[in-house]
């Protein structure tokens, strides 16, 4: 059993290769279905999130780093749903959201921009050149925010365990080579290595949720979570005596410990949670 991500550009077969493959292997085969969990776990529009994926990342992305945002949805939202393997996932950066699993089968489909221009020419009705000219705007906008998210180019092979290009290769012949490869002991998921991707599944979708409640470190092993709450920043107005600042210091650690530790334990998979919460300076 196995994962298996399939990195393209639009037009280039990428989506028929990922469903015959997820068919004949007997996988689950998802793309937009991230988008829509994670726009419903997060209560975010899917709208926003496809646009976080698509367009190249404009100044304002670059200074606020409002993007990562949503992209740290979809990963959390990739991530719950390939704990389990069994899937052809074939949506946004699969190879990068999961590249520190050399388990994962990570392929990239390529195809001759003139086959990619003539399947856009018919399903848009376009000239050659307007064809043209939307390709290879899209295909900026891919690699900008691959290199500005990761700080990866889409075109390097280093990142993919197969780089195959349909042309003189068809989409069953593609198929056929990812199948053998997924059906391989290289790319065969251990009982460790699940453990480890629900883990991660935990980290993540806590950093999405702790986010807005303090800057957290995160640790899960085994289910277990561990947290630690880096120091709270409060306004001092007026000077404050001594045991006036460690009652507050207690309330807002206490509080504060509460609020994350019931967020913790909303995350399915949790088993346990044991949290430390810093004590609050004043500026």
């Amino acid at each position: 059993m196995a994962i298996v991500t399939i990195s393209r550009g639009c037009y280039s077969h990428g989506k028929e290769i990922a469903e015959r493959t997820a068919e004949a292997l007997g996988y689950e085969c998802v793309s937009r279905e991230i988008l829509i969990e994670a726009s419903r776990h997060f209560a975010v529009p899917e709208k926003k999130l496809l646009t976080s994926i698509h367009d190249a990342p404009s100044m304002l992305d670059r200074i606020t780093r409002g993007r990562d945002r949503y992209l740290s949805y979809i990963q959390s939202a990739l991530l719950d749903h390939v704990k389990t393997d069994n899937v052809v996932y074939h949506g946004h950066a699969g190879h990068l959201l999961l590249r520190e699993f050399p388990q994962v089968l990570k392929v990239r489909i390529l195809a001759d921009m003139d086959d990619r221009a003539a399947m856009l020419r018919k399903e848009k009705n376009m000239t050659a050149a307007q064809a043209m000219a939307y390709l290879h705007d899209d295909d900026r906008q891919r690699a900008e925010w691959t290199r500005y998210l990761y700080k990866k180019e889409v075109s390097d092979p280093n990142l993919y365990d197969m780089v195959i290009r349909v042309g003189a290769l068809s989409i069953e012949d593609a198929r056929d080579l990812i199948v053998k490869a997924a059906s391989g002991a290289a790319f065969r998921l251990t009982p460790e290595l699940k453990r480890k991707l629900v883990d991660l599944s935990i980290e993540s979708h806590l950093h999405v949720l702790l986010s807005d409640v303090c800057e957290a470190e995160i640790r899960s092993m085994d289910r277990c979570v561990r947290i630690r709450c880096r120091p709270q920043r409060i306004r001092k107005f007026d000077p404050i005596r001594p045991t006036l600042a460690a009652h507050i210091d207690e309330t807002i650690r206490d509080d504060l410990t509460k609020k994350i530790v019931g967020i913790a334990r909303s995350v399915p998979d949790v088993k346990e949670v044991a949290c430390d919460v810093d004590s609050p300076y004043y500026r």
